[in-house]
């Protein structure tokens, strides 16, 4: 899920209501959290083992924390597993058909 970069650009105009830039960040914002988190089920950040490879590398503050989840979608090696961060290591999560 990308959250889009706060613009620092007036807030509300003279009426007080939110200038047209606020109001198309807060739509693009809304539909982002919407997508992503909503009642029928979470969307799991999509990526590929190289770019899990290079997540986990991340250090200090870029670090990942522990519960941290990723779908691991790769068709070069046809690798599809959820996987989890717990105790700073990677686990992936069974793929065995529900129920």
């Amino acid at each position: 899920m990308i959250i889009p970069t706060f613009q620092a650009v007036q807030y509300v105009d003279k009426d007080g209501y939110l200038t047209p830039q606020m109001q198309m960040y807060n739509d693009e914002l809304n539909n982002i959290l919407r997508n992503g988190l909503s009642d029928n089920g979470w969307t799991l950040p999509t990526v590929t083992q190289t770019q899990l490879a290079q997540i986990q590398a991340f250090t200090g503050s870029d670090v990942m924390p522990n519960g941290s989840i990723w779908y691991v979608h790769d068709d070069i090696t046809l690798y599809y597993e959820v996987v989890v961060k717990i105790n700073g290591a990677l686990r992936k999560i069974t793929t065995a058909a529900y129920p």
